[in-house]
């Protein structure tokens, strides 16, 4: 620590002994007031168990940043307070930036409301990847308990340039961080051993598993008006997403898929809570007094 000093020596768990940290890095941490070291080290992907043939598709979206289909069972993963705090964000730096260009650059004032934006936004961009990271580290914890061999993922790079929407569509679609969510599940479901691979996804919320119809939905709900089969959008294109890659004509178990579960991030409690995608919130708890005597 400087010269002519003696080398600082730091007791480590017994478990990086014998690792070479790729970096090291001296962080303050607010909360405790005190400095920590924070080591950086490069870990080996798990090698995968026997094989399962277990596949579950994956579409990736605005509103439900992960919707999966394993065949039978489908989960989807509400992302509206991912994007509530998305906007909340680019309309702060709205209004800060409006404020920032009144100001003389430089000033006192100017200084003081780019400290301003430099703050807020940096608390919600952690936020934000928090969010997504307990998304995606739950999505694989459920992969990895039913023993899946393989992930697929629409693959939606281009979108962004083959589409053209109204002023806010296109804002929300620039908004929308997908790639993020995409890479998150690739190198979280390497590290346990679960192969990724990608799948072209057009047109696979517009056709029909049933009969293969296309018709582009107007709600969350798919209706197929030839054979009068209905679901839930991103299931549908899930669903699709998993035939494809099957190499199916057809979803030979259409019939028999029970309804979707959906999970939900609870901002109270830093955690994902199971909700209905149809009515609501499940809540496990049984109904205070209140409630009971308002549903009298």
């Amino acid at each position: 620590m400087g010269l002519d000093r003696d080398p600082l020596w730091i007791k480590i768990d017994k478990k990086f002994h014998k690792k070479v940290p790729a970096e090291v890095s001296l962080v303050y941490n607010k909360t405790t007031q005190q400095y920590e070291f924070h080591a950086t080290y490069v870990m080996q992907p798990k090698k995968a168990k026997a094989k399962s043939g277990e596949v579950v598709a994956v579409d990736i979206g605005e509103i439900h940043p992960i919707v999966s289909f394993d065949g039978f069972t489908s989960e989807i993963y509400n992302g509206r307070e991912v994007r509530s705090k998305t906007r909340y964000r680019e309309k702060s730096k709205t209004n800060i930036n409006r404020k920032l260009s009144r100001c003389k650059r430089y000033s006192k004032r100017w200084k003081k409301l780019k400290r301003a934006k430099d703050k807020t936004l940096a608390a919600l961009s952690n936020q934000l990847r928090d969010m997504r990271h307990k998304i995606t580290s739950r999505f694989v914890s459920t992969c990895r308990e039913r023993k899946i061999e393989t992930i697929v993922i629409g693959d939606i790079k281009h979108i962004r340039q083959s589409i053209k929407y109204g002023k806010k569509r296109n804002e929300k679609l620039h908004q929308w961080a997908f790639s993020k969510i995409t890479d998150m599940i690739i190198y979280k479901a390497k590290a346990v051993g679960i192969k990724v691979d990608t799948q072209d996804e057009a047109y696979t919320s517009q056709t029909c598993p049933a009969c293969r119809n296309r018709k582009k939905p107007s709600r969350r709900t798919y209706y197929c008006s030839k054979c009068k089969w209905q679901g839930h959008r991103d299931v549908v294109g899930a669903s699709n997403i998993l035939t494809a890659y099957q190499g199916w004509l057809f979803n030979p178990v259409v019939g028999v898929v029970v309804s979707p579960t959906g999970i939900r991030f609870n901002p109270h409690l830093c955690r994902l809570d199971k909700w209905s995608p149809f009515s609501g919130l499940k809540s496990s708890k049984p109904p205070t007094r209140k409630q009971r005597s308002t549903r009298l």
